[in-house]
């Protein structure tokens, strides 16, 4: 038998099984507050510093993703002997990196050194969600109605840190543009907080667990449950592929620069409220209900984007899509973690998940293509909107599956 990340109930009370989760929520609060708002600013802030084109900076991104995906089930085979917190620390590290490196990146325009950077955050951002994840899933075993109030916690803390980030950074991205370079230099002081609390973390025991292979991988992505989660997650990525890959720049040469912290900060702003909401609606009434809502509304995001040529309609879009990217991860981790014996969620969370990094960097790549061949924004808007509506109803045959196990 093998290590893995997951761990068994922990020795604590009641009480220090809360403050272990506010731990982890403090945590994400600061690391999206830096790595993961800079996103939204990343291909804006290369253009400026490097003699790149859009496609080239967004490409950046989707390595990350990509990277993310091939290690989101590598890391089960990869990490066996870590317990859960070193994943979540070690994953720390690499976001305090990332835009640590693109600051150096401003002096020394190296893509070699950029893509190296993109693949050190993709693997490191599997490992963050990885661990983090099964401690989340862990505090809350015993108590199935709380996976999803759990998860939904802990997206609230990231997307509290990502709304703030959004507006500090894009404050000093605006006011200091012709020194961009600034905005990265916040951008890892705020992650190097997270950073030294990840190493606080409480320091649970590991426990054996059925090694993963490749007959167990098989049988988790051949179940209907998971392949419609794995499309949904994937789907629901399209829009925040868009939100980080053209958003910004769209803005910026429709309605000025100014615009594009006003409008992005919606996309977190709303999901900082329904990311928990979605997961506590989903432990009461299902998962398939919040889920079809959640794809409905953000279809008439897409329709706003599409016909309404305002900032307002754009600020709305990305609170729709921001509900639609709280809900979709926050209820798929609730079902692995209903769904999935303790024993085999790392690989199943793993597999599933990895819908949503392709679904991330279809989006991101897809858009800058789109845009780069003529292809307006409100086009890609329209097609998402159609996807959206498919997806309303590929949600509701989850309540065919609720009992089925990963």
């Amino acid at each position: 038998m093998s290590n893995t990340p997951c761990t068994e109930p922990p020795a604590q009370t009641p009480e220090q099984q809360r403050r272990h989760l506010l731990q982890l929520v403090v945590v994400f609060y600061f690391i999206f507050a830096g790595a993961g708002a800079q996103q939204l600013y990343l291909v804006a802030y290369l253009q400026q510093v490097t003699p790149w084109g859009p496609l080239s900076c967004a490409a950046l991104l989707a390595v990350v993703y990509a990277t993310m995906m091939v290690f989101r089930v590598g890391n089960v085979y990869l990490l066996q002997s870590w317990p859960d917190w070193k994943w979540t620390a070690v994953g720390a590290v690499t976001y305090f990196l990332f835009p640590a490196g693109m600051f150096v990146i401003a002096y020394l325009p190296s893509y070699w050194l950029a893509l190296g950077f993109a693949v050190l955050w993709g693997w490191g951002a599997a490992a963050l969600w990885g661990g983090t994840t099964m401690q989340t899933l862990a505090l809350t075993e015993g108590r199935k109605e709380r996976y999803g109030t759990g998860m939904g916690l802990l997206y609230a803390g990231t997307l509290a840190g990502w709304f703030s980030g959004v507006i500090v950074l894009g404050l000093v991205f605006a006011r200091y543009n012709a020194h961009p370079q600034l905005t990265y230099l916040v951008a890892a002081g705020i992650t190097l907080v997270a950073l030294l609390l990840a190493f606080g973390l409480p320091r649970s025991a590991e426990a054996t667990i059925a090694p993963p292979s490749g007959a167990r991988l098989r049988r988790i992505v051949t179940q209907p449950k998971a392949i419609i989660s794995m499309f949904l997650l994937g789907s629901s990525a399209l829009a925040f592929g868009l939100m980080i890959g053209t958003f910004a720049d769209y803005v910026k040469t429709q309605h000025g620069v100014q615009y594009v912290w006003i409008t992005g900060m919606f996309y977190p702003g709303i999901q900082i409220v329904l990311a928990f909401v979605s997961g506590w609606l989903s432990d009461l009434g299902g998962r398939a209900p919040v889920l079809s809502a959640s794809f409905l509304l953000a279809a008439v995001g897409c329709a706003l984007a599409a016909v309404w040529h305002s900032p307002v309609a754009l600020a709305i879009a990305a609170a729709l899509w921001g509900l639609l990217n709280g809900a979709v991860p926050v209820i798929s981790a609730a079902l692995v973690g209903e769904s999935a014996e303790r024993r085999r969620r790392p690989l199943a969370y793993g597999a599933l998940f990895t819908g949503r990094d392709l679904g991330a960097m279809i989006g991101l790549v897809g858009s800058r293509l789109a845009a780069g061949n003529g292809v307006n924004l409100e086009t890609s808007f329209i097609l998402f909107g159609v996807l959206f509506v498919f997806c309303a109803g590929v949600a509701a045959l989850l309540q065919r599956y609720a009992k089925q196990k990963l």
